[in-house]
């Protein structure tokens, strides 16, 4: 259950968060009374969807971007390899792969548990998520259409 506190923290975080989006110029859509943001970015191939939650309960900032592909059947330990090898040398984040539904996703937390998120933490989530997905949802791609073997894989993420 949410208590008023938390829900004072989650306010003051999201309104921090309007106010960088504000001040970069960076189009976004507002669900104020979730306190969720919608926004995007265009990546060298593939589109970025982005969505960042603060999440009252939790005390949490979430940001998750789908990656816009779904992954054949056959391909699925195949890009089950090709997430394990990335994330492994993450230094913040992961890639989340549904095998029965054949998405993927980016997601990035951080806690604001007595604590006050600055303008520049959230900056730093939405530039280092941008350049992680632009680097591997391509190769994600290239793995879910081609027939490389679980050792091309590993070559071709690492």
């Amino acid at each position: 259950m949410t208590n008023e506190d938390q829900m004072k923290q989650a306010a003051t975080a999201y309104q921090t968060l309007c106010e960088l989006m504000d001040q970069e110029g960076w189009h976004y859509e507002q669900d104020a009374a979730n306190f969720r943001i919608h926004c995007g970015v265009q990546g060298e191939d593939l589109p970025m969807p982005i969505r960042i939650d603060v999440d009252p309960e939790r005390l949490l900032v979430i940001l998750i971007s789908e990656i816009p592909f779904t992954v054949p059947e056959n391909r699925r330990d195949a890009i089950a390899v090709a997430v394990s090898a990335a994330n492994y040398g993450l230094a913040d984040g992961n890639f989340d792969f549904d095998y029965a539904g054949g998405t993927l996703l980016f997601r990035m937390t951080t806690s604001y548990r007595d604590s006050l998120i600055g303008k520049s933490m959230f900056g730093y989530m939405i530039m280092f998520s941008s350049a992680i997905i632009d680097e591997y949802n391509d190769k994600f791609l290239m793995v879910a259409k081609s027939e490389m073997s679980n050792e091309d894989i590993m070559k071709f993420i690492g």
